[in-house]
């Protein structure tokens, strides 16, 4: 996985001023159903989750001061609450480690899209960090430090293209699916409340509902018909019903005949198997959307 998403690295001799660069992922979920509840809210989930060509960027440059800083082109993100920088502090804390960091992200996925960004992010710091400190830590060891920072993180910390994964998300089950796919992400510029789409869930309306061994099948046989029948997101409706205009978003993608899916809470969509090319899309979808073309990673 490093290979994959390291872009370069620098170590100095004395570990501070060493620098490294890396990829940030994006992620669909092309099956997502709520199994249960655990105690204080939280939803238990199972997932299978296809990771995609839609890259954030992170710098990561370790300083001799101990303060930890962010930059990102997108201003909101320069927070402690950055989970780039919570990352940071897992480690810092966990191996007193006594140097500080400056971190530049540069966004690309859209924020609040259901497409991972953040939990991507965090996980490639740990990642970044793990191999700039010679850490030497497994994912089994990374995935500790995970499941503290967010549900889709150990997702992003697997060398897997695809995965399913349970609990609140920080169980991953790596999936041998070796066909790769082509899909185009939408995304309306809608955001929608994660927490208000989970709340507005009623488990017992999808408890029942289980496809995920067809879906691995036809995902391994590249089955397009089975494939189309069988991804689902128990969140969809919930979603529709709490942003009427990502309802309408949908409305007018079923309109010109556009067969999408929506990913996690929302508010982005995805394509499988469209004929369509990304100039037909912008021709006839609204001006101010935003439409990637991406493949498996």
């Amino acid at each position: 996985m490093a290979s994959q998403l390291v872009l370069s690295l620098k170590r100095h001799k004395s570990v501070y001023d060493s620098k490294i660069k890396l990829l940030s992922p994006a992620k669909i979920n092309l099956y997502l159903n709520i199994t249960g509840k655990y105690p204080g809210g939280y939803r238990s989930i199972e997932s299978i989750v296809e990771r995609i060509s839609l890259f954030d960027e992170i710098s990561i440059h370790l300083k001799k001061s101990p303060e930890i800083k962010i930059c990102s082109n997108y201003n909101k993100l320069q927070t402690e609450d950055n989970l780039c920088i919570k990352a940071f502090e897992l480690f810092k804390k966990e191996f007193n480690i006594p140097y500080g960091c400056f971190i530049f992200l540069k966004k690309n996925i859209p924020i609040g899209s259901g497409l991972g960004g953040g939990s991507s992010n965090a996980a490639s710091t740990l990642i970044g960090l793990n191999l700039i400190l010679r850490l030497g830590l497994s994912n089994n060891e990374l995935y500790q430090f995970g499941a503290k920072l967010g549900s889709d993180v150990n997702f992003f910390l697997a060398d897997s293209k695809f995965a399913l994964i349970s609990g609140r998300g920080e169980k991953v089950e790596p999936l041998e699916i070796h066909n790769k796919f082509k899909h185009f992400i939408i995304w309306p510029g809608i955001n929608v409340s994660t927490k208000k789409v989970y709340d507005n869930t009623r488990v017992k309306l999808t408890k029942f509902f289980n496809n995920v061994n067809m879906l691995k099948y036809s995902l391994k046989k590249k089955d397009a018909f089975l494939i189309k029948k069988n991804i689902y997101n128990a969140l969809e409706g919930s979603a529709f019903s709490v942003s009427k205009k990502l309802e309408n978003a949908k409305r007018i993608l079923s309109k010109n005949k556009i067969f999408t899916k929506l990913t996690g809470s929302g508010g982005a969509f995805y394509t499988m198997f469209s004929k369509m090319s990304l100039d037909n899309l912008r021709n006839i979808l609204p001006k101010d959307w935003s439409i990637f073309e991406v493949k498996t990673f």
